[in-house]
């Protein structure tokens, strides 16, 4: 049963993400009783956080199956989408914050996030259950999150 066809599809879960991500821009402006654009930015980096971690964690699953001592081009070709994602959102966090856009200091979230992708593609998780996998993406992402707002000044 843990194949069924619900299963494993990264990409409905990415879309996913994004609608639920909606809630960060709705909690804003209720929360400051007017809309504010700043919304956005905040829709669209916990959507780009959110399927970064789901790629991550699909790559750190399937690791689980494969022999120990692969050899590095494996590792990295295997663990290929999950640092474009990651490498994606820190030079979009870093331009974007160089040029003024955002808060300057914002790319410190996303380099946890993509630090952690590194050691994952390089460390694979053979033999780790499922558990371990999520408490360590959740410490990741609480660590994100607290990066995010410390550094979310204008």
């Amino acid at each position: 049963m843990s194949k069924r066809s619900e299963r494993r599809q990264s990409g409905v879960e990415i879309i996913a993400t994004g609608v639920l991500a909606l809630v960060a821009p709705a909690a804003l402006w209720v929360g400051l009783g007017h809309y504010d654009p700043a919304g956005w930015w905040l829709w669209v980096w916990a959507w780009l956080q959110s399927a970064a971690s789901i790629v991550y964690a699909y790559l750190r699953l399937e690791q689980r199956d494969q022999a120990e001592g692969q050899e590095r081009s494996a590792l990295w070709k295997m663990g290929r989408r999950a640092f474009l994602y990651t490498s994606f959102n820190l030079l979009v966090s870093l331009l974007l914050g160089w040029a003024g856009i955002i808060p300057q200091l914002i790319f410190t979230a996303f380099l946890v996030q993509w630090l952690e992708t590194l050691w994952g593609i390089t460390h694979p998780a053979t033999g780790w259950k499922p558990v371990r996998i999520g408490v360590r993406q959740l410490i990741v992402s609480i660590l994100w999150t607290v990066l995010f707002i410390a550094f979310n000044k204008p």
